[in-house]
């Protein structure tokens, strides 16, 4: 049963300090919430294995007579339904806060309660409970999920959207990590609609895009007077997002200098505008992303440490195009749908062997590719077309040499079926590849190597053999 305001959900408590327990059912109770108790591990088990499917939250001490709270929480997150999860300790650290959120937890509270504070950790944690429970349930009922315009209805995206439902309750940064174009800025969206800064403004900037000697006054403003052309003071993005969420796109981009005082502003929760005499506290929600491998960046000197573990705490991964091909279908038809209402332009569908072809092909530029793929598609199609073969650019149609349409006129051609080009030899089709990716790459034989799955030393023997020839 999912909990409503008519059925606020049933709670299990685990405490081991009879008064204490006592009280604390006293606070749920008065919140209306059904609560059962236990005082150990093994009496919480007993209660799971009764009466699991009737638990909604699971609120337990993390130090209890017989065992860790560390292995009641492991072990719901087997249970289906999931119950939700607050851990109690009166000995909390960040790092064990991070590693118990990672491990599944909803919260982390520490001893001696704030009971504001608990009945709000309550709300939420049943809340996204809630939220998830529906989602599943919309995913069985509809060919179709699209979760604020996140398609997709693979394991993969499915617990995409349950990281993204996790970590938009908390106020801590968030790291987006992935490939250029799995769609980064759609998830730091997505993350800010569902935290409870959603009425305010999300500012999203491109690190990239910005000069060097411009960024960080456009991040942090600047006084009138402070640099040349500073006729007026300015405020900057970080006060634009003020009490909402400012994404940082391409947060690797950065100086050092400038991550210097990201990382203030994220410990310390203030920030100082250029020309500034003092600094100004700041509430604005950080989601960062980028393509880059930090953690090899920061061991290598060029993004600091500290940042880089202050942001990895709560990091989410997009998976590439490529390995998410069962969502392909739906993806390419929803993206048609988009353009073709952008381009004001009755659309049809794709071919059989058009899905077939996009399912074969690795897209190392993922979604962002396959969009631009699709809109040459009906830019050069007449209305309500079905998107052939022939629609396809070049190498895409080179895939599909010598495969069987599932069209009628070909299926009565079937039987004296012959190739025409010859097909390519795998030497050659191993060349094109490789060129193929290090041109979407824009020339990076690193990235290149690491996407075909191939040392880069077989790489360049790929290509010298493809020279001498």
């Amino acid at each position: 049963m999912v909990p409503s305001k008519s059925n606020p959900g049933r709670i299990l408590l685990v405490e081991d300090d009879a008064n204490f327990q006592k009280l604390i059912a006293s606070e749920l109770e008065e919140q209306d919430y059904h609560t059962a108790t236990a005082s150990d591990l093994a009496e919480a088990r007993h209660h799971l294995q009764e009466t699991y499917s009737q638990i909604d939250l699971i609120l337990s001490d993390l130090r209890l007579p017989d065992g860790s709270g560390d292995t009641l929480l492991a072990e719901s997150r087997q249970l289906r339904p999931t119950p939700a999860f607050i851990a109690l300790t009166a000995f909390g650290t960040i790092a064990q806060a991070v590693e118990l959120l990672k491990a599944g937890a909803d919260n982390f509270l520490t001893k001696p309660l704030d009971f504001e504070q608990l009945q709000i950790c309550v709300e939420r944690a049943l809340e996204y409970r809630r939220l998830k429970m529906e989602f599943d349930a919309s995913l069985n009922d509809a060919p179709e999920a699209d979760f604020h315009g996140i398609i997709g209805t693979s394991p993969r995206m499915r617990t995409l959207i349950y990281e993204i439902l996790k970590v938009a309750a908390t106020r801590e940064p968030i790291l987006l990590l992935g490939e250029s174009g799995t769609g980064k800025e759609l998830a730091a969206r997505a993350i800010h609609a569902e935290s409870p800064v959603a009425a305010n403004d999300f500012i999203p900037v491109n690190c990239a895009a910005i000069p060097a000697e411009l960024i960080e006054s456009e991040l942090f403003g600047h006084e009138k007077g402070a640099f040349t052309g500073a006729h007026q003071k300015k405020p900057g993005l970080f006060q634009a997002a003020a009490a909402g969420s400012l994404f940082l796109d391409e947060i690797g981009e950065l100086s050092l200098e400038l991550q210097a005082k990201l990382l203030r502003a994220l410990q310390e929760g203030t920030i100082r505008p250029v020309g500034a005499s003092g600094e100004i506290a700041t509430d604005a929600r950080i989601i960062a992303a980028t393509h880059r491998d930090l953690r090899r960046d920061a061991e290598e000197g060029r993004f600091r440490e500290d940042l880089f573990y202050r942001l990895e705490a709560l990091s989410i991964e997009l998976p590439p195009l490529r390995e998410r091909g069962s969502d392909i279908p739906l993806l390419a038809r929803h993206l048609l749908e988009r353009i073709g209402r952008s381009f004001d332009k009755e659309v049809g569908d794709f071919a059989p062997d058009v899905i077939n072809a996009f399912r074969a092909y690795p897209f190392p530029g993922n979604i962002r590719e396959l969009e631009n793929i699709i809109k040459k598609m009906l830019v050069f199609s007449e209305p309500a077309q079905t998107l052939g073969r022939e629609s396809l650019p070049p190498h895409l149609q080179r895939m599909l040499v010598g495969v069987r349409s599932e069209t009628s006129e070909e299926a009565q051609r079937a039987q004296s079926f012959t190739i025409d080009p010859p097909l390519p030899t795998l030497e050659s089709v191993k060349q094109r590849y490789i060129r193929h990716l290090i041109e979407n790459l824009d020339g990076n034989k690193r990235k290149a190597a690491d996407l075909a799955g191939i040392g880069r030393r077989t790489l360049y023997d790929i290509l010298e053999r493809g020279d001498e020839t």
